[in-house]
């Protein structure tokens, strides 16, 4: 009896032993499983937070300041005058070379005087090709006066921008109250407004064309002045007779202008002349008559 009581007890503590120890066991898994979790939790919460930052700051955007400053907007121009040999076949090589960088003549004028003959061009080419253009034309006769200037207008490109944007999104309101309006007399105020608007849209944007134009395209104006005079110094016998050549056809020329100019004057004048020589010459041959003596 009394050894199976010791048995008995001896069970009965094994199980409480084994309940606890499995009580405790259970305890620190769930301890140890627990931070692990947590940890695992936060980091994919960190990553999450990472990825949605990243996501909305990409790194291909940029700012209005680097905008403006990829894209500028400059106005160029320069001017060129030169002696040439020749102007009209100047202002010739002028129109191939403009042509050749994509460009054109924007305006033309040809002046001639006795003593000199000037040709003007005002030639409009991309901007990236302007001091080519100039280096170029340099080439045509001798450079007296080159000069050359930029202003740069990006702010005021940037504030009729934003002046647009702003004007359209007041115009896209308007429209909407426009179909929303039941009563006439709110029906005509509001068509009044956004005739308003829409005037200085046409406005501005009429200024930014003008402005995408004059950047876009360089403006180079070309003087090209030929006179009688000689307009390189000479250089051994063979230069200065050449250049004696050029001056008597100069001359030459001069004169033949005059005399086609002044042959009816001349012819006038000779007649008028000729025809007073006559009559001086009958009335002093008539007075010579009477004064000589009678013969027997």
């Amino acid at each position: 009896m009394t050894q199976s009581l010791r048995l008995r007890r001896f069970l009965a503590l094994i199980v409480v032993v084994a309940v606890v120890a499995m009580g405790v066991s259970g305890c620190a898994k769930r301890a140890s499983v627990s931070p692990g979790f947590d940890s695992q939790t936060s980091g994919n919460t960190v990553d999450r937070g990472a990825a949605g930052t990243l996501s909305s700051a990409p790194s291909s955007a940029t700012t209005p300041e680097q905008q403006a400053a990829t894209d500028r907007k400059i106005i160029f121009n320069a001017s060129l005058s030169l002696d040439v040999v020749d102007a009209e076949k100047a202002f010739s090589n002028c129109e191939i070379l403009v042509v050749k960088y994509g460009g054109f003549v924007a305006q033309s004028s040809l002046q001639k005087s006795d003593t000199r003959v000037v040709a003007t061009a005002t030639l409009r080419v991309p901007a990236d090709k302007a001091t080519q253009l100039m280096n170029d034309l340099a080439g045509l006769g001798t450079v007296t006066s080159r000069s050359s200037g930029s202003e740069d207008i990006t702010s005021q490109y940037i504030d009729i921008q934003a002046r647009l944007k702003v004007l359209r999104a007041e115009e896209e309101q308007l429209v909407g109250f426009l179909k929303k309006a039941a009563d006439i007399k709110d029906m005509l105020a509001v068509q009044e407004q956004l005739r308003s608007v829409r005037t200085e849209i046409e406005q501005y944007e009429g200024q930014q064309r003008y402005m995408d134009n004059a950047t876009s395209l360089a403006t180079v104006t070309a003087q090209l002045i030929q006179t009688t005079e000689a307009f390189v110094a000479p250089r051994g016998f063979g230069s200065a007779f050449v250049q004696s050549l050029a001056r008597f056809g100069h001359g030459l020329a001069a004169f033949w202008t005059w005399f086609g100019g002044s042959v009816v004057f001349i012819i006038f004048y000779g007649l008028l002349i000729w025809a007073l020589a006559w009559m001086v010459l009958r009335l002093m041959k008539r007075r010579s008559h009477k004064s000589l003596p009678p013969q027997n």
